[in-house]
């Protein structure tokens, strides 16, 4: 396995970390995944994505989004959501392009992340052979009250920058009690957010399911039964207007299905390995 990592300047001059992971051999990359991360985290989570997928013979690559990781910009917070999805537009186009020019390249976004990627599919998919979503839906958690929510609305606008704590704990990303550990003992992970990043993701979250009909691309939706980050997540399954779509529920499993016990993601590591093999 080859690694390389980087730096580019975002549209308005924020530097923008990212990483890429490689077979040996690069000449055995048969297509290339732009994998688009959650809130408060960062891509260097995605190791059991890149041990999957690396001798399956794809290419896997993704950036710390602004605020996030090694990435510059106020933690949890962004002044709109498209300068998330302008920065992986650009991301795609000036690296990952740049690198592999005539290979198919499918777009993973986890979680915030799907929302960015559901988003940017929308917008434009020109290039984009596949979209994987996970951790997603159609609308805010069923967990977060709507009163917060309307809190979240109001705060944007008169107090849009300032840190509030995370109303997830962490245990909600999986039941893998060492997954949990290095989550909280993480120095990249953080638990705030801002009332304008908040807003927006509540926002987009309800954007990209409006906009699902235009998503003509196949699709793969991998979620966790116990997974309350999002709701609505069949209802978004059914809005996408891909014929080749698959929805794929775990019982049992929480947010970060590439991040559970080793059975059971090992079963949804395997599933979105041949779904992409089915569509390279």
């Amino acid at each position: 396995m080859k690694t390389q990592s980087g730096n580019f300047k975002a549209q308005d001059g924020t530097p923008i970390y990212w990483k890429g992971w490689t077979p040996d051999d690069a000449a055995r990359v048969k297509a290339v995944v732009h994998v688009i991360h959650g809130y408060a985290e960062h891509i260097d989570r995605y190791g059991n994505v890149v041990g999957e997928l690396l001798p399956a013979d794809y290419a896997v690559f993704g950036t710390d989004h602004r605020g996030h990781g090694k990435s510059e910009g106020k933690r949890g917070h962004v002044l709109s959501f498209q300068e998330f999805i302008d920065d992986e537009k650009q991301f795609q186009r000036d690296v990952i392009r740049a690198k592999f020019p005539n290979l198919p390249c499918f777009v993973l976004g986890h979680s915030m992340g799907s929302l960015i990627a559901m988003n940017f599919v929308e917008q434009s998919a020109e290039g984009i052979r596949g979209l994987v979503l996970s951790g997603t839906g159609s609308r805010p958690g069923t967990d977060i009250p709507k009163i917060l929510l309307a809190a979240t609305r109001i705060l944007s606008s008169l107090l849009p920058s300032i840190h509030v704590k995370s109303p997830l704990p962490p245990e909600f990303i999986s039941r893998d009690p060492e997954v949990v550990r290095a989550y909280v003992e993480d120095p990249l992970v953080y638990n705030v957010i801002t009332p304008r990043l908040a807003h927006e993701m509540n926002r987009y979250v309800v954007i990209g399911a409006q906009n699902a009909g235009r998503i003509q691309i196949p699709v793969l939706i991998q979620l966790g039964s116990r997974d309350t980050a999002f709701s609505g997540q069949k209802e978004l399954f059914e809005m996408v207007g891909a014929k080749d779509k698959t929805f794929k529920l775990y019982e049992g499993l929480k947010h970060e299905v590439y991040n559970e016990l080793l059975e059971d993601r090992t079963r949804v590591l395997a599933d979105l390995r041949t779904w992409l093999d089915k569509h390279v």
